[in-house]
């Protein structure tokens, strides 16, 4: 059974909700690119912080959002960015009485998007000879470039080795408070009771932190388990074994669509995002283009895609609304706790 830490948040003792800690997410070992760019999701809300740290000041409050949700229930832009901020307010605000510096940051859109639906590289042949794949890495790239320029790194390098020790502590909570959470695929996260992060959730959220997080990893992973079906479903291993014969006359040996990317990506060294694609990832993403098309492998990708969402929705209802209730709660208690 895998287990994923939802690292428990250290004492808070003042409040302003975040939406949900980074570092207070669950651990677990999640499997593929997908599932990594969740974890980093999850690890970038709780780069969050006091007033200033190093010349970097935290984002302010907005105002309340006039409107909470949208026709399906998820959480507006805007409430989704209040809450975010609020939760990171509150957790500021513990590390402050705890005697540490935590920085808020404002974060970017494709932090607060959620849960979409899961992009299987769809690409043609002129998309492919202009911009390699740029566009399906965007997003990608912005979040973790948000995870990896928190300022807060630099603050927890900056303190003495006992501080450092304690930080985390602070945060995240003593592992002799940790509990277990079940997850409906017999896996398990487990977080800290204690914590400024834990303590932030439970002003927001409410006092049972266990089915809170068990609400929030299901919700939030909907699209992992449903891409899960879709690339072990046979009709998908069919076209992907079309796909990689088309790609071997091409000479681009690569097992998969996602090995095929990475090795483009690879190319382009630093900045995936703003760098020019180099010629080897013009010549791949044309390749996978062409390839694409012969073996329908995106069309097919989809159509199963839309079967298993159908099915994983309906299975998982009763902790997506509630963790959609819950979130759309804290966004209304959030102005009394901040």
């Amino acid at each position: 059974m895998a287990e994923t830490n939802a690292a428990g948040p250290a004492r808070l003792r003042r409040a302003t909700p975040k939406a949900e800690p980074a570092a207070a997410s669950p651990r677990r070992r999640l499997r593929g690119s997908g599932a990594c760019l969740l974890l980093a999701v999850s690890l970038l809300f709780t780069g969050c912080g006091s007033s200033e740290q190093h010349g970097t000041a935290s984002a302010p409050l907005p105002a309340p959002p006039a409107t909470l949700q949208d026709a399906q229930g998820d959480l507006t832009q805007q409430a989704a960015r209040y809450l975010y901020l609020a939760e990171g307010r509150l957790v500021a605000q513990c590390m402050a009485d705890a005697g540490f510096e935590y920085v808020v940051r404002e974060p970017p859109d494709q932090v607060l998007a959620g849960a979409r639906a899961a992009n299987y590289g769809r690409l043609t042949v002129t998309t492919a000879r202009r911009h390699g794949y740029s566009s399906p890495l965007r997003v990608n790239d912005a979040i973790s470039k948000f995870v990896s320029d928190d300022p807060n790194h630099a603050y927890l390098a900056s303190l003495s080795q006992s501080r450092r020790q304690n930080y985390p502590v602070a945060l995240f909570g003593h592992d002799d408070t940790r509990i277990t959470i079940n997850l409906p695929d017999g896996e398990s996260i487990t977080t800290n009771r204690d914590g400024c992060t834990s303590q932030a959730r439970r002003l927001l959220y409410g006092p049972d932190l266990a089915t809170w997080l068990r609400n929030q990893f299901i919700a939030s992973n909907l699209n992992l388990e449903v891409h899960r079906r879709v690339t072990t479903d046979p009709a998908y291993l069919k076209a992907v074994n079309e796909w990689r014969t088309c790609m071997k006359g091409r000479h681009q040996a690569f097992a998969t669509p996602e090995a095929a990317r990475q090795a483009a990506a690879r190319s382009r060294g630093g900045d995936e995002a703003g760098s020019t694609p180099a010629a080897a990832e013009i010549t791949i993403a044309v390749a996978d283009a062409e390839c694409q098309r012969g073996s329908r492998l995106v069309n097919v990708a989809e159509r199963l895609d839309r079967r298993y969402r159908t099915g994983a929705s309906t299975e998982r209802s009763t902790e997506i609304s509630a963790y959609r209730l819950a979130r759309a709660e804290a966004v209304r208690r959030a102005p009394g706790l901040v």
